[in-house]
């Protein structure tokens, strides 16, 4: 989709990847999964997303370990 939004051609698809991945993305830091139900998300350098409960043991393994990169889920307002 954002290629085509962006007229990309084929060639130009790894650098626009780059780029658009080197900010974050928030879509899943502003979902109710995350800011209400306490589930946690994990995405791994291929761009593969993962949602695991706060219950469960690979939870834990992801919170514990020290090399992954923990971000917040956003809150909904700033009061």
């Amino acid at each position: 989709m954002f290629a085509d939004r962006n007229d990309l051609t084929k060639v130009e698809y790894k650098q626009a990847r780059q780029q658009f991945f080197s900010k974050g993305q928030p879509c899943f830091r502003s979902s109710p999964l995350t800011k209400t139900y306490g589930f946690g998300v994990h995405s791994d350098s291929n761009g593969k997303v993962a949602i695991f409960g706060m219950e469960t043991e690979q939870y834990e393994k992801f919170q514990t370990d020290p090399k992954i990169k923990k971000v917040k889920a956003m809150r909904t307002s700033k009061k």
